[in-house]
C-alpha cells in the first residue's frame, strides 16, 4: 500500500507542478500584452465612470476529436480458407464462441492441454487486448461410443480379475487367454491405421511371452506359477476386455455403469484444465441433458457443398472410412450398420440402442443421438442459428466438424453457418500422433509433476498455436 502512496502522490505533484507552470505562462503573456497599452495612455478609473456590468460569456465552441490512432485489428488462421482472415463478428463486440470438449472416458492428456491451453491464449488476447465480448461455450460429451465400449470393458474386465482372485484356475486363465487372442486377430486384420498396427504387435509379442512363461512354470510345476498368471492378467488386459465384451457386453444394462465412468473423467478434466489455469468455461452443454443424414442428397442441393473443411476426404473411400471409424466409433461401424447407409459418408442422426447399450426414447425407437447432431444441437441451443467461432482439435476437421457443417446448414437451410474455424495442431511424440487410441499418451497430472502450469504454457506459446508439435517430455 505504502508503494502506490508514494506513486500517487508523486504524480500528483508532478502534475501539480505541471499546471502552476501553465498557470505561471499564461499569466506572463497576458501582462506583457497589457503593459505597453497602460503606459502609453493614461486610462481613467473604469469603476468611478461605469456602473457595474452583467458579463455574459456564451458556451465555447465544441469540435468531434480526431481520431490519431486505427482500432487494432484482428486476423485469424480460418480452417475455412486455409489462410488468415480479418476478424468480424457478426453482432458488434459480441463474439460467440463454441468449442468441441473432451469425450470423457479416459484421463485428460498432453493433447488436450495443447488444444485446451492454445484456445484460453487466444481467448485471453481477444477479451483482454481486442475488448470483446466473449461468449465462450463448451460441450462435454458424456455418452458416446467409446465411453460405452470403455465403461463395459472396465466392468467386465474388473470382475473377472476378481473372480480369477477368489478361483485361481490357472488352466482357465490360460485358456481364456488363448481364446481372447483369437478373437483379437480379427481386429488386428482389420485395423487401417499403420500406427495402431504397430502398437498391436508390441501388445501381442508381451501377451504371447507372458503366456509362454506361464506355460512352462505350469508344466515344471515351479512357484512362479501365480507370479506368471499375474503377469499374463496385466499383460492381456487389453486383449481379454474385447473377447470380455464381444461375449457379454449385451448383458451390461446398468445404465450407472456408463454414468459413472463419464462423471468420474469429466470430474478429473476441469480438475487438470484448473491446475492450468485456464478460464471456466461461460457456458457449459452435456450430451446427456439434453436417421442417417444423406450425405449425397446434400451435396446435390445448390446452395451446399459438402466437406468444406477437407474437401480432399470427400470421394476417399479409404481415407472416408478410417476417419469414420475413429469418428463415429467401432459401434456404429459393424458391417450390418454399413450396409444400411446409402453412401459410405452418411452419418447417423440417432443411433439404436442393442442390447447392453444406453438409450433414450425417441419417434425412432429407444437409442441415443449421433456424435455430430449432438454438438450442432447443443451449440445452436445456446449461440443461435449463426456462430462466430467454432473450435478444436485439428483431428476434429472431418468428418466431425465438416458433418457438423452439414446438419446446421441443411437444418437453417443456410449456407453461412459459422465463419471462421480455429483448429489447433496436433502434438506428436517422436513422429507419432499422441492419442488415447495408440496409448502412447502422457496424462497432464504426469506432465505437471515435471512442469509447472506456466512453463507449459510458455512452451505452447513458442510455437504457432495451429502448427504441429513435435517433442517428448524427459521424466526423472
Amino acid at each position: 500500500m505504502l508503494p502506490f502512496l508514494g506513486a500517487l502522490i508523486a504524480t500528483i505533484l508532478r502534475w501539480s507542478s505541471r499546471v502552476c507552470n501553465f498557470l505561471q505562462a499564461s499569466f506572463d503573456s497576458v501582462f506583457l500584452r497589457i503593459q505597453p497599452l497602460s503606459s502609453a495612455l493614461e486610462l481613467p478609473n473604469m469603476a468611478e465612470t461605469m456602473g457595474p456590468v452583467a458579463v455574459k460569456r456564451s458556451q465555447k465552441p465544441w469540435s468531434v476529436p480526431v481520431n490519431t490512432r486505427e482500432p487494432p485489428k484482428l486476423l485469424l488462421y480460418n480452417s475455412l480458407t486455409r489462410q488468415k482472415e480479418l476478424f468480424v463478428p457478426n453482432e458488434g463486440r459480441r463474439v460467440k464462441w463454441y468449442v468441441c470438449g473432451p469425450t470423457v472416458y479416459d484421463s485428460s492428456h498432453m493433447g488436450h492441454a495443447r488444444t485446451y491451453l492454445g484456445m484460453d491464449i487466444l481467448r485471453r488476447v481477444m477479451m483482454d487486448y481486442f475488448n470483446y465480448d466473449v461468449q465462450f461455450v463448451m460441450n462435454i460429451t458424456d455418452i458416446d461410443d467409446k465411453i460405452i465400449k470403455r465403461a463395459r470393458q472396465r466392468y467386465l474386465l474388473t470382475n473377472y480379475l476378481d473372480e480369477s482372485q477368489e478361483a485361481p484356475d490357472v488352466k482357465k486363465v490360460c485358456s481364456d487367454v488363448l481364446e481372447a487372442l483369437e478373437h483379437f486377430k480379427k481386429k488386428y486384420d482389420d485395423e487401417l491405421d499403420p500406427d495402431k498396427k504397430k502398437m498391436y504387435d508390441v501388445m501381442l509379442k508381451k501377451v504371447n511371452d507372458s503366456a509362454e512363461k506361464l506355460r512352462q512354470a505350469m508344466e515344471n510345476k515351479t512357484d512362479e506359477v501365480d507370479t506368471y498368471k499375474g503377469m499374463v492378467l496385466n499383460e492381456a488386459r487389453d486383449v481379454l476386455s474385447e473377447w470380455l465384451d464381444a461375449r457379454y457386453g449385451k448383458d451390461v444394462v446398468d445404465h450407472s455403469v456408463f454414468d459413472n465412468l463419464a462423471k468420474t473423467y469429466e470430474k478429473e478434466y476441469f480438475a487438470d484444465m484448473a491446475r492450468l489455469h485456464i478460464l471456466p468455461v461461460d457456458v457449459l452443454t452435456r450430451v446427456s441433458e439434453y436417421v442417417y443424414f444423406d450425405t449425397a442428397v446434400f451435396e446435390k442441393n445448390p446452395k451446399h457443398f459438402y466437406a468444406k473443411l477437407v474437401p480432399e476426404a470427400f470421394g476417399d473411400s479409404e481415407a472416408m472410412l478410417k476417419n469414420m471409424r475413429e469418428g463415429e466409433g467401432e459401434l456404429s461401424m459393424s458391417a450390418d450398420k454399413l450396409e444400411t447407409k446409402r453412401n459410405a459418408n452418411d452419418f447417423a442422426l440417432w443411433k439404436s440402442s442393442k442390447a447392453g447399450e444406453p438409450f433414450w426414447d425417441s419417434p425412432w425407437g429407444k437409442g441415443r443421438p449421433g456424435w455430430h447432431i449432438e454438438c450442432s444441437v447443443m451449440c445452436s441451443a445456446i449461440c443461435g442459428e449463426k456462430l462466430d467461432i467454432h473450435a478444436g482439435g485439428f483431428d476434429l476437421k472431418f468428418p466431425h466438424h465438416d458433418n457438423e457443417i452439414a446438419q446446421c446448414e441443411a437444418h437453417n437451410d443456410d449456407p453461412h453457418w459459422v465463419n471462421y474455424f480455429l483448429h489447433c495442431g496436433t502434438l506428436r511424440i517422436q513422429g507419432m500422433k499422441m492419442s488415447k487410441s495408440l496409448k502412447n499418451f502422457i496424462t497432464i497430472r504426469e506432465a505437471l509433476k515435471q512442469y509447472s502450469a506456466r512453463q507449459l504454457r510458455f512452451l505452447f506459446l513458442m510455437h504457432n498455436w495451429n502448427d504441429p508439435l513435435d517433442y517428448r517430455f524427459e521424466f526423472s
